[in-house]
């Protein structure tokens, strides 16, 4: 798996006070089987995933997943699925190498292929709430 995601922070639209579940899985369509997508191919993933979580009835919201600088980003959900073992169906479906696994603000790195998972420390110390975000990234500061 890749190291870097062992270092992604987040941002998202919404307060944390919004966030309605305790239990969330954070998951992309973006850059499936670690292959780089073009932002247009990556846009069609992202429309069909949210397709996919409205037809299972999950609440999602926006999160943009990156590295500390944020100069990579991929755009992503944050999704109350029923389990973990739901989250890494979906992101096994997405070809993803890993899924964030988020429970009463632990975040966890979980490994699609076998679900091992990986604790990363608090959620919210990561994550930066109400930020300005577009229709596909974070807005520039």
């Amino acid at each position: 798996m890749n190291p870097a995601y062992r270092t992604a922070v987040f941002r998202c639209a919404i307060g944390i006070q919004d966030i309605q579940h305790p239990r969330f899985a954070i998951v992309t369509a973006c850059n499936p089987n670690d292959r780089v997508c073009s932002d247009a191919e990556n846009r069609l993933a992202d429309d069909a995933m949210i397709e996919e979580l409205d037809r299972m009835g999950w609440w999602r919201f926006r999160v943009i997943g990156g590295s500390p600088d944020f100069c990579h980003q991929e755009p992503g959900w944050g999704v109350a699925t029923g389990s973990m073992t739901e989250a890494i169906a979906l992101g096994r479906r997405w070809g993803q190498a890993a899924v964030f696994w988020v429970e009463d603000d632990s975040l966890n790195l979980v490994d699609c292929r076998d679900g091992c998972r990986e604790a990363l420390g608090c959620w919210t110390q990561r994550t930066r709430f109400l930020q300005p975000i577009g229709a596909w990234r974070v807005v520039s500061e």
